[in-house]
């Protein structure tokens, strides 16, 4: 069934057209994902189907009998009730139904009008128990539940709840209400780990049709049925999920790109003989290629990775062995214990990824370590030649009434306008963008301003803070690739496994107000996680008698993470041959600095190689 669809869309503002002849379909059962750079047009495009603004010209069709459920990417909620009562307003079909229903019981036991009245119960009530109304509270606090929110906050005033919490709030009221059409801009910002798999699995029995803005490719992988790319103002359409898109884009765009060379060879060939020939004898043929070139339509040059903001950290210093040591930490809030005897330490060139639900303390670790919190008991050690890159997700730390290029300076006096103008133009702030203020820029500006800031002070160690909010699917890639080549510390607290799986060799996981340590990536922490539930799971109660042993069936190892650890080994090994190349020549052994830095470098490869053996053997064993 055809949810809605639309034709030749267009939308413009005084300064850009963002939206030029936009066309496509929603059926029932489609997940798609509106995947495009910051500032195509994804958010207008839902506002449109929304029905919150209006298109310039194009067609909208969506039949009446189509409900329709928006989540912005930042809600604002007039609601002075509690959160669960919020929730529950989603189902106002069903709480309306309820409230009916205790009317006709209250007019029943008063005796009046008993014939209608029954009559009017039985249709009300069959009607209430079809559309789940006797489930509406559990089923509002499994999504609560699923979205983070414990029964303890259920009570909360919504005016007590912060900008994230209202987001969850609002996508939870939504969820229930079961529309037809979902459109969900960018929901994925305020969900922590646990909340994204519940989103995942709500979608995927979802029956009815879903667009969705994100950047999380984990998620996109994970629920897409079909892709649509927004480029310069149209909708490109993948069917099939996020890889196959991956696949077919690359060759869309290499046939493209032959196209739009191919035709402009040809326009700068005829342009060369009308130019030769416009006055000579040929005059008429020169005049009629001329007419032919101005009817042609112009192809555009294909988008390239050329967009991206080139990210690249250079010249970090060499930290002391001991980046931080924590020794029996416990902090609180007012008299509530919240973080106990933290114990860990974290030695140069390590990756760690803190992790944890929404609330547990991440924020929290970060700001005793960088000294913005003072713990209750215990001791908190920095180690010595040490230059502490923040990343704030909140952008706090950004000037919003300055401007990039005073923003820069700050870190930079010593550079002329020209150079920060060309240190700006690889974070893509370019032309009178350098001189805007701060504050008019979108989420996705402020955080390549932020990291333009970051990557500017030259730091060893990076404590990064939900880095990847806000930025597209390009800016992030190019991210991991500087941090991938990045030779300091990182510590880092996101959401987006795929990114954990790229970088951290460690994770730092809060468990019960303390940090436990898993050697290896999310994708092993998480079988970790998922062997120690199922084993709670079968283990027999200590009243029931166990059941008789029978061989444990292994689960199958993804034959895609076996490929990709033994590639990786592959270039690790390759490197370290180099390496050895580089530090037995002699010209290394007569330069003391440049050997020890090599000789750290190759020190880092052994480690993680030992990981990858580690993981690769781990990865055997469930293969067989």
């Amino acid at each position: 069934m055809i949810l809605a669809g639309f034709s030749s869309i267009h939308k413009s503002y005084p300064s850009m057209s963002v939206l030029e002849g936009v066309s496509g379909v929603v059926k029932t059962g489609e997940k798609i994902a509106l995947l495009g750079a910051n500032g195509t047009g994804k958010t207008t495009l839902l506002e449109i189907l929304a029905g919150k603004i209006k298109r310039d010209s194009g067609t909208l069709e969506i039949p009446n009998s189509i409900t329709r459920g928006y989540l912005p990417q930042e809600v604002r909620v007039s609601d002075t009730g509690n959160l669960f009562r919020y929730a529950v307003g989603g189902l106002d079909d069903l709480v309306g139904m309820r409230s009916r229903l205790r009317e006709i019981h209250g007019a029943l036991s008063e005796g009046h009008g008993e014939k209608e009245l029954l009559s009017e119960l039985g249709r009300l009530q069959s009607r209430f128990e079809e559309l789940g109304g006797y489930q509406m509270e559990s089923r509002a606090g499994e999504a609560l539940a699923g979205l983070g929110f414990g029964s303890e906050d259920h009570e909360m005033k919504l005016t007590e709840l912060s900008g994230g919490m209202r987001n969850r709030a609002a996508l939870v009221r939504l969820l229930i209400s079961s529309p037809d059409l979902l459109l969900l801009d960018e929901p994925t910002n305020h969900l922590d780990i646990s909340g994204l798999e519940f989103l995942e699995s709500f979608l995927k029995s979802f029956d009815g049709g879903v667009i969705y803005v994100s950047h999380d490719r984990a998620f996109i992988r994970n629920t897409a049925t079909s892709i649509w790319d927004m480029v310069a103002g149209k909708i490109m359409v993948y069917p099939g999920g996020y890889d196959n898109y991956l696949v077919e884009r690359e060759k869309r765009l290499f046939s493209a790109l032959k196209q739009y060379e191919a035709q402009k060879e040809f326009i700068a060939k005829t342009e060369d003989f009308i130019r030769r020939n416009i006055a000579g004898q040929k005059t008429r043929q020169a005049k009629s290629r001329r007419k032919m070139l101005a009817r042609m339509e112009k192809l555009r040059k294909p988008p390239s990775k050329d967009g991206a903001a080139a990210l690249r950290f250079t010249g970090a210093g060499r930290s002391a062995r001991i980046v931080v040591r924590c020794d029996k930490v416990s902090f609180s809030y007012g008299k509530s214990p919240f973080l106990e005897n933290l114990n860990f330490k974290i030695e140069r060139g390590d990756r760690i990824g803190l992790f944890g639900p929404n609330g547990s303390g991440k924020t929290t670790v970060i700001k005793l370590i960088l000294g913005e919190l003072e713990p209750v008991s215990g001791r908190i050690e920095l180690g010595r030649k040490l230059t502490v890159g923040y990343y704030d997700q909140l952008t706090e730390n950004l000037d919003k009434e300055s401007d990039p290029l005073s923003a820069i300076r700050e870190i930079k006096p010593a550079w002329n306008e020209p150079q920060i103008r060309s240190y700006l133009a690889r974070f893509l702030f370019k032309g009178e963008d350098v001189l805007r203020r701060i504050g008019s820029f979108s989420g996705g500006e402020q955080s390549r301003l932020v990291l333009a800031r970051l990557i500017a002070t030259e730091p060893n160690f990076l404590v990064l803070d939900e880095p990847t909010n806000h930025l597209d699917i390009q800016s992030r890639e190019a991210l991991e690739e500087a941090l991938v080549g990045y030779q300091g510390t990182i510590l880092c607290v996101t959401h987006d496994r795929e990114f954990l799986d790229r970088l951290v060799e460690q994770i730092f996981a809060l468990e019960n107000d303390s940090i436990r340590i898993y050697l290896g990536d999310y994708t092993d922490f998480r079988q970790k996680m998922m062997a120690v539930s199922e084993s709670k799971e079968t283990a027999p109660r200590s009243s029931e008698t166990p059941a008789p042993t029978r061989k444990k069936r292994k689960r199958r190892t993804n034959p895609q993470i076996v490929t990709k650890a033994r590639a990786e080994i592959s270039a690790i090994e390759e490197k370290i041959s180099d390496l050895e190349t580089v530090i037995k020549s002699h010209e290394t052994s007569s330069d003391w600095e440049k050997l020890s830095t090599l000789l750290e470098q190759r020190d880092n490869l052994y480690k993680r190689l030992e990981i990858l053996y580690l993981k690769l053997e781990k990865l055997r064993e469930n293969g067989n």
